[in-house]
């Protein structure tokens, strides 16, 4: 978030006590956890994991993702009777715990790359219970060296002690060397997560979600919503659970999503994403992200009156920004203002 000398500029101390009374309370967050967590999954049905299909199809990482999509939430990883325990036993329930966990292993073999082995890594945030949304990425072994070498140049004393898989002339393929490099594969993240530096850095961000952003954003160009929603959820879901609610990544990853489903008519995920991201601003004061409010609150003007809600205190917030100042009209929709972002 930013710091004070940012957070004491006019506009912005214009919208802290604009959001200080949006709603006239505080914001709840086991209500904000709940709306997270039971987010309906409006793009695929539930059914059982599988690679079978056609060849070349997990070039793309939004296949990859939906296809962990199909598995049933809750039902991945850890067993619900061996998870953590908590208010059933009488105990204080225990702090949720950040997990990567790399679930599986392929081989691809393809024409256009050359042959190596991809790990799907999965991302938990588990409590009393398994962590009902977990985000997946695929990676290769080259994508985990870039990560580790670019980190041990920026960080050198923090990645003292950190070992890495080394490579090997032959045998990448073998059991026994996917097995000891998903090992380290996951100690190098769970490393990560525990250094406040590391765990900011831009190459880590670049590693969980550079892929995916950059596909969502084709799509998007090419006004493929549908197909650009998965990723960006994924992308929101894994950085909601590395970072806090209101971190700016994980704050322009959902106005992301909100932009993308608003735009695709055939999604039911608008108005649940919406209200979210109004919540959170509520706390928000880096100015990077409040250029992004205005658009925001006129998108949910438009949807609040298509959807039948009542839109009058949404236009009386952008009323009393304008009235202080602030620009409101001739803003760019939030889906231009984030494209352009994009851009640069």
């Amino acid at each position: 978030m930013a710091d004070d000398s940012r957070m004491n500029t006019a506009p912005n101390n214009t919208y802290r006590k604009m959001a200080a009374r949006n709603y006239g309370e505080t914001v709840n967050e086991d209500l904000e956890n709940l709306a997270l967590d039971d987010e309906p999954d409006t793009r695929l049905e539930q059914g059982t994991l599988s690679f079978n299909e056609a060849p070349g199809v997990h070039s793309q990482a939004g296949a990859h993702i939906k296809s962990w999509a199909k598995v049933p939430r809750g039902a991945i990883g850890q067993n619900p009777s061996s998870g953590a325990t908590g208010a059933a036993n009488g105990e204080i329930p225990v702090r949720p715990i950040l997990k990567f966990e790399v679930v599986s292993a392929r081989t691809v073999d393809q024409s256009k790359e050359k042959k190596h082995v991809a790990y799907t890594v999965m991302v938990r945030k588990d409590g009393i219970q398994p962590d009902p949304n977990p985000a997946v990425i695929e990676r290769r072994y080259s994508d985990f060296l870039e990560l580790y070498e670019s980190l041990r140049r920026e960080f050198p004393s923090l990645m003292t002690g950190v070992t890495f898989p080394k490579k090997v002339i032959i045998g990448n393929f073998a059991p026994g060397v996917i097995s000891e490099r998903s090992a380290g594969f996951e100690a190098l993240l769970e490393h990560l997560t525990t250094e406040e530096k590391l765990r900011e850095s831009a190459c880590l961000a670049s590693f969980l979600q550079g892929r995916e952003q950059r596909e969502a954003h084709e799509w998007m160009k090419a006004k493929r919503y549908d197909q650009a929603i998965p990723l960006l959820e994924n992308s929101f879901r894994l950085l909601n659970k590395l970072h806090t609610d209101r971190h700016p990544a994980v704050m322009l990853a959902l106005c992301r999503l909100v932009a993308c489903c608003n735009a695709d008519p055939t999604t039911t995920s608008a108005e649940r994403f919406a209200d979210l991201a109004l919540r959170r601003y509520e706390a928000v004061s880096d100015a990077d992200l409040l250029q992004f409010y205005v658009p925001l609150l006129q998108l949910c003007v438009r949807l609040w009156w298509t959807v039948g809600r009542d839109k009058r205190p949404l236009e009386a917030r952008l009323e009393d920004l304008k009235r202080r100042g602030i620009r409101v009209d001739g803003c760019p929709t939030l889906l231009d203002a984030l494209m352009a972002m994009d851009q640069t």
